[in-house]
């Protein structure tokens, strides 16, 4: 008689090392300490702003200047026509444009005590030969700095981003070139996609993507987002996908708004599997052989004995 080797002495060792590195990875998670933010230095606000200008005609705005460093500062307001160089929109500025010269800055110097905010109005006047479409200025606030330990001095620029069309006839052309969505995921996770907008001006870009369960449609996990588009340009967007509560296969339903285009919808399918789960599944897997492998074991056994 051929002696058996008994595997079931193997597996089960196994099986409890398993155990306790999922116990291990529920009970240490990794912390992480935030870095300070220095957040002196001379801010600008708003960010950006969108203005809708008929040709011949001009708007009023203001900018809001603050000094968030120790010393007195004076800032200069400048303005330079800018686009993007890629997909990522990378931004590329043009000093000498004529599309500057539209700007005008009330007054185009201020001074600024430690801590004083300032507003500063502008103006944005339109030629009456420009034609409808996208036009995009960046209004500069610019200073000198230097720091405290050192004599050498640099050049700070805080921007806000002008997205204006003219009024006419103008069109909002949008459609998805790709869109690449994960398919197995067991933690964070994102998308992403890529969107051309082939119109001649800016559209903003509104996208909902939910995650649906496969027996009833009804909605695990939902995300909201958007972006603006600008004209004769590709841009990728991206995002983090809603993760549903629990394990399973799950169908992604992705809507991108495309400007003046109906919006696109997109289906896929993830499956989702948190760590915990697939070790679960790892056990569960290995129970289940060694429970075979003991019944077969036993079954040749139980032939060589008769």
């Amino acid at each position: 008689m051929i002696n058996q080797i008994n595997i079931t002495k193997y597996i089960k060792p196994f099986v409890v090392l398993v155990f306790m590195i999922g116990v291990c990875l529920l009970y240490f998670q990794p912390t992480y300490a935030e870095s300070a933010v220095d957040l002196k230095g001379l801010t600008l606000s708003p960010l950006r702003t969108e203005l809708e200008i008929s040709p011949g005609t001009s708007l009023d705005g203001v900018l809001t200047v603050k000094n968030s460093t120790d010393k007195p500062m004076t800032v200069s307001l400048t303005a330079e026509e800018f686009s993007v160089i890629n997909q990522q929109y990378d931004y590329a500025f043009t000093a000498e444009s004529n599309m500057a010269k539209w700007v005008r800055f009330t007054p185009i110097e201020v001074d600024l005590t430690v801590g004083e905010t300032k507003d500063v109005k502008y103006s944005v006047g339109v030629p009456l030969s420009a034609e409808p479409g996208g036009r995009y200025i960046s209004l500069f606030a610019s200073t000198d700095t230097a720091s405290s330990n050192s004599a050498v001095k640099s050049r700070q620029r805080v921007a806000s981003l002008l997205y204006i069309t003219v009024s006419g006839q103008v069109t909002r052309v949008g459609n998805l070139v790709s869109l690449s969505s994960p398919w197995l995921i067991s933690g964070t996770s994102s998308w992403s996609a890529a969107l051309r907008n082939s119109g001649t001006t800016h559209f903003r870009s509104r996208y909902n993507i939910q995650v649906l369960n496969l027996i009833g449609n009804d909605t695990a996990a939902s995300s909201l987002g958007d972006d603006l588009i600008l004209p004769g340009t590709v841009r990728s967007i991206y995002g983090d996908l809603a993760l549903p509560k629990f394990p399973g296969i799950y169908k992604v339903i992705y809507t991108v708004g495309l400007g003046d285009s109906p919006a696109v919808v997109e289906t896929r399918y993830i499956l989702y599997m948190p760590w915990y789960a697939a070790i679960f599944f790892i056990v569960l897997v290995i129970l289940l052989v060694s429970t075979i492998v003991r019944k077969v074991q036993r079954k040749r056994q139980k032939n060589q004995s008769v």
